[in-house]
């Protein structure tokens, strides 16, 4: 069973590995320079959210990290993909409401919708501004 663990400021490092893992696997559609970008802030990002590593024994398998009852970021380890991790995390957060995804990115929408999430609004750029359509769902 998965088990969350609050992330600290040590665990930075292997998280980001993860994070960059996970991109290069599924969002393709980032050009090199923004992800390097994203990248480099992400412990900005970590900051501002409640952050959760998801571990099965000592091996982490991927993070969350919430505000309120929006989930603001959702990574999996490519190694523990289609396993029914995300759903388990999703479950084990309880009261998300809110979630926002890339449109460039639909194999996460499909997921999203698939735990009750329904497309409520886009948008043409991404929350800072880049040309990276995305779509805010809701439950």
């Amino acid at each position: 069973m998965l088990i969350a663990y609050p992330a600290r400021l040590t665990d930075y490092p292997e998280l980001i590995s993860l994070w960059e893992r996970s991109v290069l696997a599924t969002h393709h559609f980032l050009h090199p320079i923004d992800r390097q970008t994203i990248k480099q802030n992400l412990p900005q990002y970590f900051d501002q959210v409640t952050l959760l590593k998801w571990q099965l024994d000592d091996a982490i398998v991927g993070f969350s990290g919430t505000s309120g009852t929006e989930l603001v970021m959702l990574f999996l380890d490519p190694a523990y993909f289609r396993r029914g991790y995300g759903q388990q995390i999703i479950q084990q957060l309880g009261n998300i409401k809110r979630v926002t995804v890339n449109a460039q990115n639909p194999g996460a929408l499909a997921f999203y919708q698939r735990q009750g999430f329904k497309i409520v609004s886009q948008a043409a750029v991404d929350g800072d501004g880049r040309p990276y359509p995305i779509i805010n769902l809701a439950r």
